[in-house]
């Protein structure tokens, strides 16, 4: 559920068509704000910025070692996490760790060394499916000095939007500001699907679907200039390219 909340609320900052504001800031309460990565961050410049410990900001995010992020990336960051007043000094860091699991952390270390490769392993190229027919008109990647967190696929008005892959529906509203009526699908091993500026959504939350079937009607509402699909796909709250997981056509 947590994962579920923190992956919402960065949808809800995000939009279709960017999702870093310049500030580099956005605050969602008083007890949290998202950052968006610059060129020149890391981790632990980041922490120490917050004067939150980088490895509490990982966790949040799960992001595993090598700890690698990357420009546009949105960090959720607890302002109440413990903090580190000597933050340069990495013996400091180390109370943040239960001595008795450190093997546990250096076995992990070596499962997720290769990122999301690794992760995708039952979702690779090709094992989902395309959620409508049409013509991809914007990818994922940076758009000057933003992200755009999906691809954009052309399709006509009221065209069926169909599953990528079987789930459950964990979301299915018009709330999340920029996205219009929205279709969030959670699938195995931390993989969620989303579907944006729906005409009509066609299944409620908590729904079990499976792959193929019709979930929503393209559409062109919230932050469109016209009909499309807003496809995106993501492992837990961090955006990795659709394309990389559909089949080539």
């Amino acid at each position: 559920m947590l994962r579920l909340l923190g992956f919402l609320m960065l949808l809800s900052l995000a939009g279709c068509f960017s999702t870093g504001p310049g500030s580099g800031v956005s605050t969602v309460s008083k007890k949290a704000v998202v950052y968006y990565v610059r060129s020149s961050d890391t981790l632990y410049s980041i922490g120490r910025k917050f004067g939150v410990d980088y490895h509490i900001i990982a966790k949040r995010n799960y992001i595993g070692k090598p700890y690698k992020i990357y420009v546009g990336q949105q960090l959720y960051i607890d302002r109440y996490a413990p903090r580190s007043r000597a933050y340069p000094r990495v013996t400091k860091r180390k109370t943040y760790r239960a001595p008795a699991k450190k093997k546990v952390v250096k076995k992990k270390a070596k499962t997720t060394s290769s990122s999301h490769k690794q992760k995708a392993s039952s979702y690779g190229k090709g094992k989902l499916l395309w959620p409508v027919r049409g013509k991809v008109t914007s990818r994922f990647g940076r758009r000057g000095s933003r992200m755009h967190d999906g691809i954009d696929i052309a399709a006509k008005a009221g065209t069926p939007v169909r599953a990528a892959a079987s789930g459950e529906v964990v979301y299915s509203d018009s709330r999340l500001s920029g996205y219009g009526k929205l279709v969030i699908l959670r699938h195995g091993r931390n993989l969620f699907t989303a579907y944006a500026h729906n005409q009509r959504n066609l299944v409620k939350k908590g729904s079990r679907v499976k792959a193929g079937d019709t979930i929503a009607r393209v559409g062109s509402t919230g932050r469109a200039s016209g009909p499309h699909l807003h496809f995106e796909v993501r492992h837990g709250s961090t955006p990795v390219d659709p394309l990389a997981y559909l089949p080539r056509r």
